[in-house]
């Protein structure tokens, strides 16, 4: 569906290109031939002038009265008439000088471009005379208008820099098609990007479902099988072993609670709903807490170093040491055969930084750019299919969350197989 939205999206995206390209084409020759017709209507009046002064002074004040000078009463047959009458008795040809003159008069009056070409061209359209030679390939002609009755020659008047109006005549339309079309590409690629999105969402979801299912399992099934067992009444007699069960179910238990409490947490802070009780925390006791459970999560020899440059911070105390217990459970999680830990604080003018740094595998480049998204470790959840850490990317989310609702941040600082260095940025206001 992702590529058939796609597909349909770039279609319209070319159809409405082509559309509004031929629309303004078709703008841009409407135009062009507005100002062609308007100049064109200027040349017969700029002939009817020279010609009317020529046959005056030729025949002496008699040419209107000349029924073959005149013809009939349009003014394009008239001209034509005229000239080919002072042309056949006179021998007089049409003056492009005098006539330039007059067209120059007349293109004043109607606001068009006065540099221009006056032509004489034979039926074919070759040039025969032109007043100067300032045409070029891009100039625009006029029709032609004839001066034979035999329409073997006539006279055509080409613009020779008529852009500058043209331009404008249909830049505010161009202008508005321009942000048209911006406006359409913007939107258009948004949703292509959105769909994108809601594809790779749809596959976090899919891929959180997953870890989050395969790591329910686990302590689901101890806590089943623990309580079958002590259903079974096969340890009655036995309370050390029925103690064991006991712990192992209620540890179980805490685990899943601890993972719907952070979810719960998670949800409260992305929508601005969680109240945080801010008080001035002394961090040794909160450390110190943190290490000896530490200690209690793995079997794996820990060296934790603790130096407290800074012992107090302004932030609610269950929520930052939830934010140091998952940094430090992190690092034991990817932590190579000896563990060593190493928890500081200092200050500045405006924060307290709590650092947790670890000597454990690392955190490649690429993978520093998601991991505090949700579900960040969701996406690599093909790492616990094949034996790699558990979980689902929530803790160092959570975290994120914590600092961003304290008013603060948290960095990340690693080398892939030698450490990483966590920093908790805390307002001290």
């Amino acid at each position: 569906m992702k590529n058939k939205y796609k597909y349909v999206s770039v279609a319209a995206m070319v159809a409405v290109m082509l559309l509004l390209g031929l629309y303004m084409w078709m703008t841009w020759r409407s135009a062009v031939r507005d100002i062609s017709e308007r100049a064109g209507n200027q040349l017969p009046w700029a002939m009817f002038y020279e010609s009317y002064t020529r046959a005056e002074i030729l025949s002496q004040g008699d040419t209107l009265s000349l029924p073959e000078l005149r013809g009939d009463l349009s003014l394009v047959s008239s001209v034509e008439g005229m000239n080919d009458v002072l042309s056949r008795r006179y021998h007089s040809e049409v003056s492009l000088d005098t006539l330039a003159l007059y067209v120059d008069s007349l293109l004043s009056v109607v606001s068009l471009d006065r540099n221009f070409t006056v032509m004489e061209v034979d039926k074919d359209g070759k040039v025969l005379r032109q007043n100067n030679s300032q045409m070029t390939a891009t100039s625009l002609k006029t029709r032609v208008f004839s001066i034979r009755r035999d329409q073997s020659k006539g006279i055509l008047l080409a613009l020779n820099n008529p852009y500058p109006d043209l331009l404008r005549r249909v830049s505010p339309l161009f202008l508005a098609s321009a942000i048209i079309l911006i406006l359409f590409g913007a939107i258009l690629l948004r949703l292509l990007r959105y769909l994108d999105e809601q594809r790779l969402m749809a596959e976090l979801r899919n891929d959180f479902s997953y870890a989050m299912v395969h790591d329910m399992k686990s302590p689901l099934s101890s806590i089943i099988m623990g309580a079958r067992f002590l259903h079974s009444g096969k340890v009655d007699d036995k309370p050390q072993i029925k103690e064991k069960y006991y712990s192992i179910i209620e540890s179980e238990a805490e685990h899943l609670l601890a993972l719907v409490n952070k979810l719960l947490t998670i949800s409260k802070l992305e929508n601005k709903k969680l109240i945080l009780n801010k008080q001035t925390v002394n961090l040794e006791p909160v450390i110190d807490d943190i290490v000896e459970k530490a200690h209690n999560k793995t079997d794996k020899p820990i060296d934790f170093t603790v130096d407290l440059l800074t012992k107090h911070v302004l932030a609610d105390e269950q929520y930052l040491a939830e934010a140091i217990s998952n940094l430090v459970d992190n690092a034991i999680k990817y932590s190579k055969d000896e563990i060593r830990i190493t928890i500081t604080s200092q200050s500045s003018d405006k924060y307290v930084f709590i650092k947790v740094r670890d000597n454990g595998i690392g955190i490649s480049r690429e993978d520093q750019r998601i991991i505090f998204d949700k579900f960040g470790r969701a996406a690599v959840h093909e790492q616990n299919r094949k034996g790699g850490v558990s979980g689902f990317g929530l803790g160092l989310n959570y975290v994120d969350q914590v600092m961003q609702a304290h008013g603060g941040k948290v960095t990340v600082a690693s080398e892939k197989d030698k450490y990483s260095e966590f920093t908790l940025y805390i307002p001290k206001q």
